[in-house]
């Protein structure tokens, strides 16, 4: 077989990038154990032997927001979600019954994930102490291009593995990153993202999301969600990729269509 080599040399750069990285030994990768006081909209969705599949959000009582990658091909009747808890177990407290999965229409793996985005209904309303168990706060249409600035920090949460190859993580962990432009976002991911996708991550890579993260909740001043975790280049938080998220204000119209 003929291999190109400048793809030759591509591949050599990037196997050595990694072997000459730390071990990776945070969560999340690279993140830190946080409190579900701190994101009491904090919710893990099942799979049916009861392990943690995917993140998601508290947007009303009965409704969760979460990427459509991790509710495609899933009925309501075997999805349940552990809620009000930052450690997470099959046989943990505040399990919940999913009733109905609503996924967007125009939902496309094949264009990079275009619309990854996705609704759960609860069989049972959530009643809100505003302790472990709150909503987030959902941005208004077209938020980010009057209220956040180039570089603006974000926060990502999430019960995600701390490295490509590891495991998904029992305790809820956090990590501090920086929301890039538009711009900035199809630069580094050479023009595979679209204006209804955002980015965040750092420039020196290593922190961000991974694998069990997908889902999760992408914040902008503590509560405000402005993503949904989506895709990222592999391995994970791999530089100078930062991670993918779908751009929540520019589905709030969707949202609110389905949940009222």
């Amino acid at each position: 077989m003929v291999i190109n080599s400048s793809l030759t040399v591509l591949v050599l750069a990037l196997v050595a990038s990694v072997s000459c990285h730390p071990k990776i030994t945070g969560r999340i990768v690279n993140g830190t154990i946080t409190d579900i006081e701190r994101f009491p909209f904090a919710v893990s969705i099942r799979r049916p032997d009861g392990t943690h599949l995917c993140g998601s959000s508290i947007i009303a009582p009965s409704w969760l927001l979460t990427a459509a990658h991790c509710a495609k091909g899933r009925t309501a009747s075997e999805t349940k979600v552990q809620y009000g808890t930052a450690t997470i177990g099959v046989q943990g407290e505040n399990i919940a019954q999913v009733k109905r999965i609503i996924i967007h229409e125009q939902y496309n793996p094949s264009k990079n994930f275009l619309n990854d985005i996705a609704l759960l209904e609860l069989e049972e309303a959530l009643v809100y102490n505003y302790k472990n168990i709150a909503p987030v706060t959902l941005p208004k249409p077209r938020f980010e291009i009057h209220q956040v600035p180039k570089g603006a920090p974000g926060v990502l949460i999430g019960w995600g593995y701390n490295g490509t190859h590891e495991e998904t993580q029992d305790t809820l962990h956090s990590v501090d990153l920086k929301i890039y432009s538009d711009n900035e976002c199809s630069r580094r991911h050479e023009k595979r993202t679209t204006s209804h996708q955002i980015c965040a991550g750092v420039d020196e890579g290593w922190k961000g999301q991974c694998g069990g993260d997908s889902g999760g909740p992408l914040l902008y001043s503590g509560s405000i969600q402005v993503g949904i975790v989506s895709w990222s280049t592999r391995p994970c938080t791999l530089p100078p990729f930062p991670g993918v998220f779908t751009k929540v204000s520019h589905y709030v119209d969707w949202i609110y269509k389905h949940i009222n």
